[in-house]
């Protein structure tokens, strides 16, 4: 009987134990009206050309932007790239100020078409928010990739 109790209870704590499902981003519409949900997409993405072997920047056309603040932006890099944790910092002028704790996949292990890749399609999304027209990235340089303030036109394919 004491074998049960504990087994009742060690179930308890591993059903606690489980994660928390995944959340969805709402924002409230208008007051008084329903909520919508955000659409976490990157509006822009690198992709490499099947004949030619070249790297191309492609806008996304199911990207909305409707209701987007940078935080926005930031998460849905970090869905894409869990590896790379870009934070936002601020926005001062029409530069945007991004930081990466622990840049070593980045600098170290992603190559360095991954890193044009992900400072690309980083640059170019981020900047497509209004009033943005560069991005500072700030972490440890590395082999790959280095810190700095990136345009799109850093990026032309």
């Amino acid at each position: 009987m004491k074998l049960y109790k504990y087994l009742v209870v060690a179930s308890f704590f591993v059903a606690s134990c489980q994660s928390e499902p995944s959340k969805t981003v709402t924002t409230e519409k208008k007051a008084g009206s329903m909520d919508s949900e955000k659409t976490l997409v990157l509006p822009w993405t690198v992709q490499i050309d099947e004949t030619t072997h070249a790297m191309q920047i492609k806008r996304d056309p199911t990207a909305d932007m409707a209701n987007l603040q940078p935080a926005d932006m930031v998460d849905a890099l970090n869905i894409k790239y869990p590896e790379i944790k870009l934070v936002w910092k601020k926005l001062e002028g029409d530069k945007a100020y991004v930081s990466i704790a622990d840049a070593t996949y980045l600098t170290q292990r992603f190559g360095s078409e991954g890193a044009r890749a992900y400072l690309a399609e980083a640059t170019y999304s981020i900047t497509e928010l209004e009033g943005v027209a560069a991005v500072e990235f700030d972490f440890k340089e590395g082999d790959h990739a280095r810190p700095g303030v990136y345009h799109r036109t850093d990026f032309e394919f």
